[in-house]
């Protein structure tokens, strides 16, 4: 190791000292330590006596350039890191987040990641915030992506991003003119003259996955400029199109699944030609697999019943939208109207609580002034129900009363700090959460971001028993950051007869459109449209939310008073 690794260990030595300030066990001038990162750079050599004669060194700075040098664990360091969310360290990534700003993040706004940074730029939350604005907010967004790019996986939008510049580059070209996308949000092309020039997206993307290694599409012509890294094309014919569709589609044990039923009818697989995948299918007398439910080998036979699986057109409406009231970028009109141009009849207003101050969260008098808004916004062809994101507590309350809560259409309730709570004290929280009589969904359920934050830890399963019991639905957040429940946990939803709402959690109005992940992952766990609360209209959801809610309050006050009649002598 040299002197680039000790001015890396006295980089971080100076950040760790910045954020602890007067928590540091050690009185490290932060200042002064970062000073000495290009003097230790610059040394006439790697050795520990000429980093040691420096100006500013201190012995407990020279001992920690030491372990450096002789890549050693630094005791110092150790010590400093285990005081820190580990994901703060990841932030001195990002081109213009010094350490104090840093540690205003963390401070006042509880990110602690790149991924909760990112989440947190979406939802516009540094904007407002002393120091930032929009302009540090965009470079920050800016920045992320462009590492989130180098890492090993990317999430859905990502692979959206990249897939559909390339095909809208084709399109531009004259190469392909776009038909349309497919009701997962895949996107399709063809030539004008027909079937003669095609091209998709395959690989894990189409099956739904939350997390993808490689962007692949299916062409049948090659893209005449470069490709950027992790994009493989497969270029094929017209006539076999649909064969490698299925091959690159995936996954390995659906098509050695496919092959070994060619095999066994006596066909050879790489044989069988069609334009498209249900042509392959019909010729070794099956059904189509939806591409969501090919992760294993399971064939669908002719005369079997076909699953039917929810589409994006299926959704009649979203919950869990954000507005300029809390932390959204557009308005309720702008949002109403977005909606109507998704096709939706109907759009769930859930603005963050007054405990997200860092979202500007609605007390119950800007709640009550909201509702009133929103009957005025009625007039845009998409009906607005009035709902709130209420915070849940660390005890499991929520930090809104009843009668605020009460007098919304649907209440959504979401954990947004105490991540850090563990095991039956987390479970506990969230239990007594999904039972509350006035709690309709419980959001983003995990507290998951994807590639940044792992779930909380908590018993899930007892999660989905408590939300069967009380009747209340679980979220499927379609925010691609997010993506929480995931599937496991969406299919035991489902066996316990629990809803499931596909929740856009949109914070700008282009933003529901991320509800074409929330369909992908949710075919992926086999729902279909009876599963899926959104998918009613939107007196059906008032309805459901009346009953749910009455037969809660029945069940509260029959387990109250078995419970008094227990303990009375």
């Amino acid at each position: 190791m040299g002197r680039r690794a000790a001015s890396e260990a006295l980089a971080e030595l100076a950040f760790a000292a910045e954020l602890l300030g007067d928590a540091c066990p050690w009185p490290i001038d932060a200042k002064a330590t970062a000073g000495l990162v290009w003097g230790v750079r610059q040394a006439e050599s790697a050795s520990t006596a000429d980093i040691a004669r420096l100006p500013g060194m201190t012995p407990l700075v020279a001992a920690v350039v030491d372990d450096a040098l002789a890549d050693r664990p630094s005791p110092v360091m150790e010590q400093l890191k285990a005081l820190l969310p580990a994901g703060l360290f990841e932030l001195r990534k990002v081109k213009g987040l010094g350490p104090k700003k840093v540690q205003r993040l963390w401070r006042e706004l509880g990110i602690e990641s790149l991924g909760e940074l990112e989440y947190a730029c979406r939802e516009n939350r540094l904007v407002t915030l002393d120091g930032f604005g929009e302009k540090t907010q965009t470079a920050a967004l800016e920045a992320v992506a462009a590492l989130a790019s180098e890492a090993g996986l990317m999430r859905r939008d990502s692979v959206l991003l990249i897939a559909s510049g390339i095909i809208e580059s084709l399109r531009q070209a004259g190469e392909f003119t776009a038909t349309g996308c497919a009701h997962v949000g895949e996107l399709s092309t063809r030539s004008s003259a027909g079937a003669a020039e095609m091209v998709e997206i395959a690989g894990a993307f189409r099956r739904g996955s939350e997390l993808v290694d490689e962007v692949v599409l299916v062409a049948t012509k090659a893209p005449s400029q470069p490709l950027p890294p992790r994009v493989r094309v497969v270029v094929t014919s017209s006539s076999a199109f649909g064969r490698a569709l299925l091959v690159a589609t995936g996954s390995e044990a659906h098509v050695a699944a496919l092959r070994a039923r060619a095999t066994a009818r006596g066909t050879p697989f790489e044989t069988i030609d069609s334009d498209d995948e249900d042509g392959v299918y019909a010729a070794l007398g099956l059904l189509p697999t939806p591409p969501e439910l090919r992760e294993h080998g399971t064939l669908i036979e002719v005369g079997q019943a076909a699953p039917r699986l929810v589409r994006l057109t299926d959704l009649q409406g979203a919950l869990h939208n954000h507005t300029t009231a809390s932390d959204g970028a557009d308005d309720l009109v702008t949002m109403a109207r977005a909606a109507k141009a998704h096709g939706l009849a109907w759009l769930g207003i859930s603005d963050h609580s007054v405990a997200a101050s860092y979202a500007h969260g609605l007390d119950a008098t800007r709640l009550k002034a909201q509702r009133a808004e929103l009957a005025a916004a009625q007039g845009e062809g998409v009906r607005l129900l009035s709902g709130i994101e209420s915070d849940i507590m660390k005890g499991g309350d929520l930090d809104l009363d009843d009668d605020a809560l009460g007098a919304c259409d649907v209440v959504v309730a979401s954990m947004h700090q105490r991540y850090g709570l563990r095991g039956e004290a987390q479970t506990a929280r969230l239990v007594r959460a999904a039972l509350h009589p006035l709690v309709d969904v419980v959001g983003h359920p995990t507290g998951r971001l994807l590639l940044s934050r792992p779930p909380a830890d908590f018993d899930i399963a007892a999660l989905i028993e408590a939300c069967a019991r009380s009747g209340t639905a679980v979220e499927l957040n379609a925010n691609p950051a997010r993506l929480d429940f995931g599937e496991p946990w969406l299919r035991l939803a489902k066996e316990r007869g629990v809803l499931v709402s596909i929740a856009a959690d949109a914070h700008a109005a282009e933003e529901l459109g991320n509800l074409v992940h929330g369909i992908a992952v949710a075919r992926r766990a086999g729902l279909g449209p009876d599963d899926i609360l959104n998918t009613r209209r939107a007196d059906d959801v008032v309805a459901w939310v009346k009953a749910r809610r009455a037969n809660a309050v029945t069940n509260v006050i029959i387990n109250v008073t078995a419970s008094q009649s227990v303990e009375t002598p």
